[in-house]
């Protein structure tokens, strides 16, 4: 598990130093550094090899796509090196990088003697912002990314790792919650009967649309998969017929890269998420927050970068409810200063209840600011 990151010099991150948990919870406002942070642990992964192997930094790669060493480098920076610090289980792991401003490979100048684990190991997974949106049809992954389950950095290859991994027996400790949804029990088991991981998928999409179930079909003799959203009906209590994902709305789309990752994971993976509660309505944002507060505290380590208070309240309730305990989670907000462009972190503790120590200026804060001004 990683426990800690220092960035120097890398992007508005001057001198940023965070704690990691079970669950990272990263917030604050647009171009503030939370990105910044997933990035520089993707842009390490894309510059080594399954084998450990690295011709040095790789700018641009599969995971991030970063430009050149001028667009990396802190804007009046004292030197020319940008550097990472990593602590993983125990050990501290230091690269130094530098090259010529227009370069998008760089020379290490620095490195540890041995890969961290999280370099190599194939339980990760690294889904940006920028997600699969409603199509017809997706992407077959490459052989090597099949081998290993990795989704895409987009999730484009969520639907063709669901043809081969349906079956894949989840967790109970992720299992969906069975109390709470809009839908009668009865009909709640047919969308979900099993632990297998089509079904719990299902069974968290009744969070976000109630009687909602997918089907997913690899097409013979083409490199595409066919994904379809099927819906049962309260009255006929039988599904009906399959629906494209064009015609269901962004939300279920966008979201199923995430609930497949969470669920699918392996104990000691790493998952680095951003904004998965984009499309989606307050209880799904929430119901998000449980599912990856279940997910930490069943071995799966989450750093995810969120705008979203009702995640955010998702993972605090999740901590009064005992699914996962504080002391796994925790919650940096970070800030850029106007007048030197750099970035700063401030982190409130997460109590037992779930309260927070504090409340920096700027931290989900702006509903009591527009209920103060309304009753002005």
């Amino acid at each position: 598990m990683l426990e800690h990151i220092h960035l120097e010099n890398f992007k508005a991150s001057r001198d940023v130093d965070v704690r990691l948990a079970r669950l990272t919870v990263l917030a604050g406002l647009n171009s503030s550094g939370k990105s910044t942070l997933l990035q520089a642990i993707g842009v390490l992964r894309q510059s080594y090899e399954s084998s450990g192997r690295t011709d040095g930094l790789s700018l641009s790669g599969q995971l991030v796509q970063l430009g050149k060493y001028s667009d990396l480098l802190t804007e009046g920076s004292e030197g020319d090196a940008v550097a990472i610090n990593i602590i993983e289980q125990g050990a501290s792991y230091r690269w130094v990088f530098n090259g010529a401003s227009e370069a998008n490979q760089l020379r290490f100048a620095e490195t540890p003697p041995s890969p961290a684990g999280f370099l190599t190991s194939p339980r990760f997974q690294y889904l940006q912002a920028d997600r699969i949106v409603p199509q017809t049809l997706y992407p077959q992954a490459p052989q090597r990314d099949r081998d290993i389950g990795f989704l895409g950095p987009r999730g484009e290859y969520t639907a063709d790792y669901l043809t081969t991994a349906a079956n894949l027996q989840v967790s109970r400790a992720r299992s969906f919650p069975k109390t709470g949804i809009n839908l009668r029990q009865d009909l709640l088991e047919k969308v979900a009967p099993t632990y297998r991981l089509l079904d719990q998928v299902a069974g968290w999409l009744q969070q976000l649309s109630p009687g909602t179930s997918l089907k997913v079909e690899a097409l013979a003799g083409t490199d595409e998969v066919l994904l379809q959203f099927l819906y049962l009906g309260r009255l006929k209590e039988v599904k009906t017929n399959p629906y494209r994902p064009t015609n269901v709305g962004f939300g279920l789309t966008y979201s199923l890269p995430v609930l497949v990752a969470c669920l699918a994971a392996q104990e000691g993976a790493l998952l680095l998420l951003e904004n998965p509660e984009a499309h989606l309505h307050p209880q799904g944002q929430a119901s998000l927050g449980e599912l990856m507060a279940r997910c930490a505290n069943d071995g799966v380590q989450i750093i995810v970068e969120t705008h979203s208070d009702h995640l955010l309240n998702g993972v605090r309730l999740a901590v009064k409810k005992g699914l996962v305990r504080n002391t796994d989670v925790v919650m940096h907000f970070f800030s850029r200063s106007v007048e030197s462009g750099e970035a700063s972190v401030q982190s409130p503790a997460i109590m037992e209840s779930g309260r927070l120590s504090n409340w920096p200026a700027g931290f989900f804060d702006q509903w009591d600011k527009d209920v103060e001004a309304l009753l002005d």
